[in-house]
């Protein structure tokens, strides 16, 4: 079982793409923190809210110390408190950071911390048969159409490799 501390904007397209039950069903224990949860829209919190209770969903919350670790953590001056948060989480439990952040991807990678996209979770979600790979090539339309941020190079090799 892999740590995996997540970035508010997965949960976003995994909530967009219709993907967030399958992804808790992952053998990945998923970890957040509190102020990433701060940024969920009422509507975001109600899909996050049952793996909330059960568990599913591990929150980090900081103290007032704690947040004085979270502002001197990274280098980026574009880093906001949330997004330094999760770099603190994932060093903690030595997990992988799931961002589509490209500051976040550029400290993980200066931090030596795994980092991956909603490119892999998708990746996981066929690798984990939770989804074939015409569902996942749907699901890659689907986000095409609400992250206008995606790596086209490597969208485009997952989609030869699904077969479309």
């Amino acid at each position: 079982m892999r740590i995996v501390v997540t970035d508010a904007n997965i949960f976003f397209d995994l909530i967009g793409i219709g993907a967030l039950d399958a992804f808790f069903q992952l053998e990945h224990e998923v970890h957040t923190t509190a102020l990433i949860v701060d940024e969920f829209s009422d509507e975001d919190r109600a899909a996050l809210q049952a793996f909330i209770d059960r568990r599913a969903l591990h929150i980090r919350t900081f103290n007032e110390d704690e947040l004085k670790l979270v502002q001197g953590t990274g280098r980026r001056k574009g880093l906001r408190p949330p997004d330094r948060s999760i770099l603190v989480r994932a060093r903690e439990l030595s997990g992988v950071v799931l961002t589509g952040d490209g500051d976040i991807r550029k400290e993980c990678a200066e931090m030596k911390l795994e980092c991956h996209g909603i490119l892999w979770c998708i990746n996981e979600l066929h690798r984990n048969e939770q989804f074939d790979a015409a569902r996942c090539l749907e699901l890659l339309d689907v986000l095409e159409g609400i992250n206008k941020w995606l790596p086209r190079v490597e969208l485009e090799v997952m989609r030869r490799e699904l077969g479309g």
